[in-house]
């Protein structure tokens, strides 16, 4: 399934191997919290998965509990779609599937691999961040050292692939393409700090 990790992960159900729609995709920055560092927040679409709800309030009441994540390819023909499954086992036992269009989502992959976490909370369709901001969420860490070489490599051929198809020579593609990555990489790695 990927060529990054193999992932020992087992559903439970059907219902478990179906990726989660993402509603909204915003960041959140606080201070104390994973150094500053800006963090995704994934509003997921829970109807069909009051299992994730229900472990997400859990959260609130029982502390903290334990995520185990992996980046996986959804087709071993294509990059064009990035998969990363979380599986917590507290408080309650559940397996979560995301899937990313690379080209939609390059800036929210890039932010989670950077911040090696994301904030996951349940939603319905038409949800925000603005107007959910007191709704529970969880932070879930997504360790990916491992994998943060291959994205650079799939994230500097989708940048690439941009200026190209904008009109730029393969020269001056790669020269904008670097130049972008580089004040990209200022903007996404900006802390808070913790003053």
């Amino acid at each position: 399934m990927s060529q990054w990790k193999r992932l020992a992960f087992q559903a439970k159900n059907k219902a478990e191997k179906i990726p989660i729609p993402i509603i909204s995709d915003p960041a959140l920055a606080t201070r104390g919290v994973g150094d500053g560092r800006t963090i995704p927040v994934l509003i997921i679409d829970t109807s069909k998965r009051p299992d994730l709800e229900d472990m997400v309030n859990a959260h609130r009441h029982l502390g903290s509990g334990d995520v185990q994540s992996g980046w996986f390819l959804p087709s071993r023909f294509s990059k064009k779609r990035l998969g990363l499954i979380l599986n917590f086992t507290k408080p309650s036992q559940c397996l979560c599937v995301l899937e990313f269009d690379v080209m939609t989502h390059k800036a929210i992959i890039d932010l989670i691999i950077q911040a090696e976490g994301l904030y996951l909370q349940p939603g319905k369709i038409g949800d925000r961040l603005s107007s959910t901001m007191d709704n529970p969420r969880i932070l879930c860490e997504v360790p990916s050292k491992s994998f943060r070489k291959e994205w650079d490599k799939i994230h500097r051929k989708i940048i690439f692939k941009m200026f190209k198809d904008q009109g730029s020579s393969r020269l001056k593609a790669k020269q904008e393409t670097e130049e972008f990555l580089k004040e990209w990489r200022k903007i996404s790695t900006m802390s808070l700090g913790n003053n």
